[in-house]
């Protein structure tokens, strides 16, 4: 039988009976293999036994409403979920503000990193939370792997015009490797993002979500030209947008 979520504990079937549910009558599991918590307004399958639901599978989950009174951190309810993707969307365009910056892109990457997990939980991704944390690690890895290789280029640049030549270009490349290692680490860490937001797009139906990414590429590619700075703007507005429209997702 299918049905919705009326308050914990009851489920309003398609035919309007009303059925009594435990939560180890929950089938439908996490990526870690809990039971899902069902939430006000999600759809389910389920197989009734008098007025008692078993077998219970998680088939739709839907914001009712939009009441951010409803934000507890603790919650994997998708009115906490959209409310911190908001943040950590919103957060990162406060980096150009000098000296803080930084703790702004780094706040709002820790609340979109909250959000996904709580939403791969929600949705029982096996997937959706690792991509993500591979993503961040990988990005983190190359940014540094390119500092490094840059800053030995440098050096070892200047170094050339001294008596130490031989060891400067040995620096040089040694720099080089770094370099190539970091490219292919952001690369990699590219694939990933975009395996995130393509999974995104499919367990919330708006494709704004792979629109953000395909503008963050394009964005980064661009970036040493002025034009690269807009296009990364209308990234983070596109992901803004998205999170906000965020009411329902399919399990995964």
């Amino acid at each position: 039988m299918k049905g919705t979520i009326l308050a914990k504990g009851i489920i309003l079937a398609a035919d309007e009976s009303r059925y009594s549910y435990q939560q180890e009558d929950v089938k439908s599991a996490n990526e870690e293999g809990k039971p899902v918590v069902l939430s006000q307004g999600d759809e389910v399958d389920f197989i009734a036994e008098g007025q008692t639901a078993k077998e219970i599978y998680l088939t739709k989950t839907k914001l009712i409403n939009v009441d951010f009174s409803n934000f507890s951190l603790g919650d994997d309810n998708l009115s906490t979920i959209r409310t911190l993707g908001l943040a950590g969307s919103a957060l990162p365009i406060l980096g150009v503000i000098p000296f803080i910056g930084l703790v702004f892109v780094i706040a709002g990457f820790i609340c979109i990193l909250l959000a996904i997990i709580k939403l791969s939980n929600k949705a029982a991704s096996p997937t959706l939370k690792k991509n993500y944390i591979i993503y961040l690690v990988a990005t983190v890895v190359a940014t540094i792997l390119i500092f490094i290789g840059v800053t030995m280029g440098v050096f070892a640049l200047i170094g050339t015009s001294a008596k130490y030549s031989g060891a400067s270009g040995i620096g040089i490349a040694i720099g080089v490797i770094f370099f190539i290692a970091g490219i292919i680490g952001m690369i990699y860490a590219f694939f990933k993002e975009f395996q995130v937001y393509n999974e995104l797009s499919r367990i919330s139906g708006d494709k704004f979500f792979l629109y953000y990414f395909i503008c963050t590429v394009v964005g980064a590619l661009t970036v040493a030209i002025a034009i690269g700075y807009f296009i990364l703007l209308a990234a983070f507005i596109l992901q803004i947008i998205a999170w906000y429209r965020l009411r329902e997702i399919k399990a995964a």
